[in-house]
Parts: C-alpha cells; structure tokens; sequence
C-alpha cells in the first residue's frame, strides 16, 4: 500500500480509532459521547476573545449570570472554581494568556493538566488540554474540558512516565528501541530508514546562556521533528542532546529528500525577544538495503553521524563501509573541556553591522572581570563594538577592513583597550580570522590576549630559556 493510498483511505479511521479508544479508557462508549459531555472552545490569546464556546450543564452552572464574554474572564471564573489537583493550586497560574504564549514561542504546543471542584458536595474531576496554534489573527488556544470522574482507577501518568521522555515528551530510549523492533518485526517487507541525531555544539547553550535556554533548544528541535517526520514516523530522545528517527516505509531516495529538507529549514527557537539558532549533524542507515537488525543499523547511523562531526558538523550522511576504520580518538576530546583549555579568550562574533556575539568560552568573561558568558552579555549589549573602547573603536574597524583587503587569508591582527566590568582598562591584543559559513554568513573568529599577561609569559620564558642555555 502506498503512502498516499493510506493518507487517503485510512488516516481519517486511524484518527476515529484512536479517538474512540481514548473515549473508551475514560469511561465513553464512542468518541462522539466524550464530546457531547465535555466543553469546549476556542481563545484568541492576544486579542483576549473566546469562540465557539460550547458548555455542558455541569460546567454552565459556574457561570449562573451570563456566558463569558472573554478569556481572561471565563479563566478568572476557572481558576476560583476549580484547583489543579497535583498541587491544589489555581489554575490561573498555568493557562494565563501570557504564559501560553510564552511556551507556545519556547516550542511547547499542547498543555494539559487534572482539575477538582465541587457539586453539591461530591468531586467532580476534570482533564483540561489545551493545543497552541498560530493563525492570522495571532496566537490561538484550543480547549477541551472532560469530566474524567468515572475513569477507572489507574495511573496513566505512570504509564507515561515510564514510555517517554520528560523533558520533551518523546520516546524514551527504552520505549522508543521497542516500538522500532516491534516495527520491523510485524513489517519486514517495508523500506525504511534509520537516524541518528545530534545536536551541534549543544554545550554552548548551557554554558553560554544557562540550562534553562540548553531546555529550551531541546524542546523546540523535538517539536521541530514531530511536525516535520509526522505521525509516520518514531522519534526518540536517546539521551542528551542525541535524538534517534525511524522513518516508516521511506525507500533510499524518499528518506534523502526527506532527510535533506529537513537539513536546509530553519532551525530555530524565540524566547524573551532573543533567537537561539542550532544545527544537526545527522548520519542515518537504510532497511534493508544495509541490514535487517535494527541495532546493527542504528550502530551504522551512529557511525555515519560521527562521520559527519568530524567534518564541521551541520550537515548529513548516509553510512558507507569505509566509515568504519575512520580514526574517531579526536572526539573522545570533549568540545568544552578543549576550548576551556586553550590558553586565551575566544571569540566569535557576526561580520556584519550588529557584530552580535555569537559564542565564547570561560577565558574570554574572565578577561572582562565578568561571573559568566550571561554576565557579560549584558554588559556588552551582547555586541564586539561594546567590548572595544570607545575611543579606539574607529580606528580598530578601520584597521581590521584595511588588512582585510590586503592580504588573502582573511586575517588581521589588531590592538586596543578594553574597559572590564570593575572599570579597569587592559591593553588587549586580538588576531582574528574572518570565515564565511552557511548558517550565520560572514563570522569573526578572534583569539583575545591581556597584552600585560602575554608580556609577563613570553619574559618568564624568556629567561627560563637563557638559563637552560647557560
């Protein structure tokens, strides 16, 4: 059966299936039953406006005056009504409209939590979900409110918890190795692919801007899987910053172009009016064209997205034999612990007018007498042109331009002040390599030097040297 034949035919009753099985495990003969006895409507978040409003008895009797004519009212009436029944606490507090836009721009597209209130003094518990879209009219929320009070009596966030992932709602290695093998065990006669992702530079987030940015990031490249590979597909967190995909009934060229598309969009998360952008190094294998075992095959993924690490990340493969007996003791060298180890600070930073601040690593914030990277982009307005003084600013882009255009290898060297967080002033010497990259265009990378430090270093050597030779 072909793709297509199956979108067509039976998608709709694969969609009316899973439908009635969640009735049914809540307590509802058929999906149609759960929605006459559930609310529902929909919110425009930023204009503050409710539609299609549509309110069984029991939840119409908290609004005994008049329908809500807005958001902000209906979640007021909620929130002094019901009480989130893992903390007892309001549930203003997790579907105000501020916040639920703030998550839907962070990636998260669907918010759900267990209510408790009371009808004549018995329980009534409801489930609240809430899915976050984007229209033309601005940022939109979709609820349904069940009464789940008849459900049976059994842990279903347990059985979620031991399936997927936390942090990003995917698969879990273990559920996820299971649902693969299970896979290509009822359909051994269908092409598929299997890949392994990684995060480029991951540690930059954490270090750079805090692990709640380096959650951030993971949250929104696994949403940004499950709206590209679809419901077709299993996406798993293998752990860290690695992710791993099984592409359902994808021949070699469909997983390519598949796989390629996904390379070139834009890879990217919004959060408090600052973009954090990240790239992939992808290596992925074929069934069964390179083996019918599915941890043999995820073995060769893993080698072909090492392939791709060791060749400047940001890019995908398919594995070949010859992969095998390429020399991977480079990457046993974690990325941080080298950069921390270079003996001065780096710099990377955009080559164009913001000259925005791209990455850093601990000796560069040290040179600014600043407690983190986070610290001294504040103090720098996250900008090169803030951390020169502002005397020797002109004369310094002057320079880098003039021998810019006089020599071919794209470098310069250059030296001027720089004012530290305390006020102090150090005398700094900068080499910088100018590069052209895909991702971010025309990029600086530059080695900073304390001149003072340097001058201090090359003298103690200096006479280490004359003493060794006398």
């Amino acid at each position: 059966m072909s793709d297509d034949k199956f979108t067509t035919e039976a998608k709709e009753g694969m969609y009316r299936l899973a439908g009635r099985s969640f009735a049914g495990y809540l307590g509802y003969p058929s999906i149609e039953h759960l929605l006459q006895k559930s609310s529902s409507f929909s919110v425009n978040l930023i204009h503050d406006t409710v539609s299609r409003l549509y309110l069984t008895d029991v939840m119409r009797s908290l609004f005994p005056k008049q329908q809500p004519k807005s958001y902000e009212e209906m979640l007021n009436v909620l929130s002094e009504k019901c009480k989130d029944k893992e903390t007892g606490g309001k549930l203003n507090a997790l579907f105000a409209s501020d916040h639920l836009v703030s998550l839907f721009q962070t990636g998260e597209n669907y918010v759900r939590t267990e209510a408790v209130y009371s009808v004549l003094g018995e329980e009534v518990r409801l489930l609240i979900s809430c899915e976050l879209s984007e229209k033309a009219e601005g940022i939109c929320a979709l609820f349904l409110i069940c009464n789940i009070t008849r459900m049976q009596d059994m842990d279903s966030g347990l059985m979620r918890k031991v399936e997927f992932d936390g942090l990003t709602g995917l698969y879990n290695r273990s559920a996820g190795d299971m649902h693969i093998i299970e896979y290509f065990t009822q359909y051994p006669q269908d092409n598929a692919a299997v890949l392994l992702i990684d995060l480029d530079y991951f540690k930059r987030f954490n270090d750079q801007y805090g692990h709640n940015i380096g959650d951030i990031v993971l949250r929104a490249a696994a949403r940004q899987m499950e709206q590209f590979f679809g419901r077709d597909s299993v996406i798993v967190r293998n752990g860290g910053d690695e992710f791993l995909i099984l592409l359902k009934n994808r021949t070699k060229e469909e997983a390519e172009e598949e796989i390629s598309r996904f390379y070139h969009e834009p890879h990217l998360v919004t959060h408090h009016d600052h973009t954090y952008q990240f790239s992939f190094s992808i290596g992925y294998s074929l069934y069964p064209e390179q083996g019918t075992e599915y941890h043999d095959l995820a073995m060769k993924a893993d080698i072909a997205m090492y392939h791709v690490k060791m060749h400047h990340r940001n890019n995908y493969s398919l594995f070949r034999q010859e992969m095998r007996s390429q020399k991977r003791t480079q990457l046993s060298f974690h990325l941080g612990d080298i950069i921390s180890g270079i003996p001065g600070a780096i710099l990377v930073y955009k080559a164009d007018s913001s000259e925005e601040i791209l990455f850093g690593n601990d000796k560069l914030y040290e040179l600014f007498e600043c407690e983190s990277m986070h610290d001294l982009l504040q103090f720098s307005g996250d900008s090169f042109r803030n951390i020169v003084h502002p005397d020797d600013l002109e004369r310094v882009e002057q320079e880098i331009q003039a021998q810019l255009q006089t020599n071919t290898g794209n470098l310069d060297y250059v030296s001027y002040r720089i004012i530290t967080k305390s006020g102090k002033i150090k005398y700094i010497d900068d080499i910088g390599h100018l590069v052209h990259t895909p991702r971010y265009g025309n990029i600086f990378y530059v080695f900073l030097y304390d001149r003072q430090q340097k001058e201090q270093i090359i003298e103690h050597g200096s006479k280490f040297i004359e003493i060794q030779n006398s």
